[in-house]
């Protein structure tokens, strides 16, 4: 969640290691694909409806099939391991869709939809957490939830959130960051992976500080990347870097245009009242249209990231980079 005063101002892998940059002399928009394995051929073809489901030190098991609605939580885990969502569908449970907790550790969530509740899927205090190829809508927030994917404290090797198809419809519930990185530590060659999401829609009101579509760094935190994700209309921030050290934004795709709340496409600010250091920010495409029509595409505060030169302003795109249709679960 970006606090600063910005309004003043203002390659799709599934691999656990963390490639590094490659220069390019010239750049590319990142491939409008998403794996093979999310389509709705590979997904149950009737879910068995179900209660919420809790699972506390519970190891090896796997959730799948089910249409949970309603709870407090459609899944909360706590302290367990060797967990597998899948094929799930998971709706408007009264706070987080997934709640991960407690120690957490190497739980995947994939192929599922999920929609409404404050947030998707809240992940803290864990390690190995994946979160890949599902689709999110309309997720309702308010402040300090609102995220498709947040993870909180989640530290170690194995943290991914890649593939996902994320959408908010335009003034639907109070949406905030759509895929989060706070307090949370990778290790070096094996980063906290945020690639190849598809995100359109964010935050659409002045409900809090400025919230972005995908946020690393936020309140410190290390070795992150975030690598050929697609925006569209992101909210207040397309994507930014609120801090940390050895932290990656490299070849995303971001465009928006004129919103109640849309300020800045690319930012920097360390805003974690900690050392900030080793961030590099290349090799991104950027068109931005702030809320009075005017085009404010990067903004950095106190640090010019590495790659900064890189990045393209005033980038040839519009919101048809991503299809019309990108949420296919209901």
């Amino acid at each position: 969640m970006c606090m600063a005063a910005l309004s003043a101002t203002l390659f799709i892998t599934s691999c656990s290691k963390d490639a590094e940059v490659t220069p390019q002399t010239t750049q590319t928009t990142a491939t409008a694909a998403l794996p093979t394995t999310l389509t709705s051929q590979s997904l149950a073809s009737t879910y068995t409806t179900h209660a919420a489901v809790t699972y506390q030190g519970k190891s090896n098991f796997t959730i799948s099939g089910l249409s949970i609605t309603g709870g407090t939580y459609c899944i909360y885990l706590n302290n367990c391991s060797n967990v597998t969502i899948t094929n799930c569908r998971l709706a408007n449970a009264s706070k987080y869709e997934v709640y991960i907790t407690g120690n957490c550790k190497n739980i995947t969530m994939t192929n599922c939809y999920v929609t409404g509740g404050i947030s998707g899927v809240h992940a803290e205090n864990s390690s190995a957490i994946k979160v890949n190829s599902n689709q999110f809508k309309n997720i309702n927030g308010p402040f300090p939830g609102g995220n498709f994917v947040q993870y909180v404290s989640v530290n170690g090797g194995g943290n991914q959130i890649n593939n996902n198809r994320c959408e908010d419809a335009p003034g639907v519930g109070k949406p905030e960051d759509g895929l989060s990185i706070y307090k949370c530590n990778g290790i070096p060659g094996d980063s906290i992976q945020v690639i190849g999401n598809w995100i359109r829609g964010g935050q659409y009101y002045n409900t809090s500080g400025g919230a972005a579509a995908i946020v690393l760094g936020d309140l410190g935190g290390s070795y992150q990347v975030a690598r050929n994700n697609i925006i569209v209309n992101g909210g207040f921030v397309g994507m930014q870097v609120q801090g940390g050290t050895h932290i990656k934004m490299d070849h995303n795709t971001i465009y928006g245009g004129v919103t109640p709340y849309s300020n800045c496409g690319l930012c920097y600010g360390n805003y974690s009242g900690q050392s900030s250091s080793d961030i590099n920010m290349s090799y991104n495409k950027v068109k931005y249209i702030k809320t009075n029509g005017q085009e404010q595409d990067l903004w950095t505060s106190g640090l010019t990231p590495t790659g900064w030169s890189t990045n393209t302003q005033k980038a040839s795109i519009t919101a048809s980079i991503l299809p019309t249709t990108i949420i296919t679960l209901n």
